[in-house]
This record gives structure tokens, sequence and C-alpha cells, in this order.
């Protein structure tokens, strides 16, 4: 799976993560300094979309661009679709037996995702994820990496990374209009706040008289490892 940036690491680790962080370090002999904080993180979901933005969904165009030399998306992948709890937690499971990019199972992400939200899913793949191209291992990518805005259960919505398999997005149904998908394409695209990020915050809140989770030593928010 993708590697979080160290300065994501560092600002989203607890004091024990970031002193186990530092000997590692030292322990190298590499001269390292804390990175500067991260940006602060809009909680909404971008309400309006920029001028351009607009004239592309006038026009009909679709957001995810195809990198210099590879080969595009088919037909199939340029959708959004629409998908209940059980739908994006089915992926997610997948996700987790298969381990082909991005997201896993577990007990974390059915008990916030709010049950009767609607979540979206679009293919969207970073340039050195794009289908046809070699991962870290010489093997070609048969996935596509998806962003996922799903709906938390306290009513927030945050952008979610998921590598799901064609025949799988294919099977979805779609129902969506066009002009929708592409408004929340953009608006997916442009939603900064990760479910970690939201777990993290949410964490005191765990339990039988917050959420009704009783949190695990090995489960937590879905992360890229």
């Amino acid at each position: 799976m993708a590697k979080r940036p160290m300065s994501y690491v560092w600002h989203t680790a607890d004091p024990e993560g970031r002193a186990w962080m530092l000997r590692r370090i030292e322990e190298t002999g590499v001269d390292w300094t804390p990175p500067p904080p991260l940006p602060t993180s809009n909680r909404a979901v971008p309400r309006f979309l920029t001028p351009r933005q607009q004239a592309g969904v006038l026009l009909r165009r679709w957001p995810v661009r195809t990198p210099d030399g590879a080969r595009p998306l088919p037909p199939e992948a340029r959708v959004l679709k629409a998908l209940d709890s059980d739908q994006v937690c089915a992926l997610y499971e997948e996700a987790g037996r298969l381990r082909p990019g991005f997201g896993s199972g577990g007990p974390w992400l059915p008990a916030h995702l709010d049950p009767e939200g609607v979540h979206y899913l679009v293919p969207d793949p970073m340039d050195h994820y794009w289908p046809g191209r070699t991962n870290a291992r010489g093997r070609e990518i048969r996935w596509w990496q998806c962003t996922a805005l799903l709906r938390m259960l306290d009513g927030e919505q945050v952008r979610e990374m998921v590598a799901v398999l064609p025949e799988t997005f294919a099977a979805l149904p779609s129902h969506l209009p066009r002009r929708r998908q592409l408004r929340l394409v953009h608006l997916a695209r442009a939603t900064e706040r990760d479910a970690y990020l939201w777990g993290r915050d949410h964490k005191a809140e765990c339990g039988a008289e917050g959420c009704g989770y009783v949190p695990e030593a090995a489960d937590g928010p879905p992360v890229a490892d």
C-alpha cells in the first residue's frame, strides 16, 4: 500500500510513537529535524465548484485525466457510483483479503459509517498507481485506485482511497445523472479530511457510553501502510 508522507506520520503519531521514530532515526545516524505542522485540514466538503470546474461540468469533461504515456481508463471506469454502507464495507473487506493496494477490512469502519448514509466511489488513480503500470514488485497494476467520499456517523463526509477490482466496480449499480456525477467527483477530490483524522478526533467518544464501539488494539481507521 502507499506510504504516508513522513510529515503526516509524524504529526498524527502520539508522543510514544514520536519517541519511537526519533530513536530509530538516531540509530541510523541520519540528521533529521521534525517537519513543520501540517496545513489545517478543512472539515467541510466544499459546497461550490470553481469557475473552471463549473465549465467542465457544463462541457461534460470527466475530471480524471490520463497521465502521459498511459492507457486511458475504459468507459466503465468513468462513472461515479452511489453506495450504501454495506456495499462500502464489502469493498474494504475485498481489498483487505486481496491486499491489492488500498483499503482493509475490519470492524472499525462499519461501526463508524452512517448506517443510513449514501457514499460515493469513483476510479481516480494517482499517476504511479495507474492501471497497466508496474508496482514496486514489478507486477502490473490490475486494480483501480478509487476515491471514496464516505459519510460518517456524525454526518461529516471524509475522503478515502480504496483499491477495487475492475469487475467488482463494474458490477455496482449506477443511477446518478451524469451532471451530478461530475459535480460529486470534483467535490470528492477537493475534500481534505480522511477517515484516519476523523477517527483520531472521534477516539474519545469510542466505547459503550459513546458511539457504542469498543476499540481493539489491532483495529482502527483505514490507513495506508
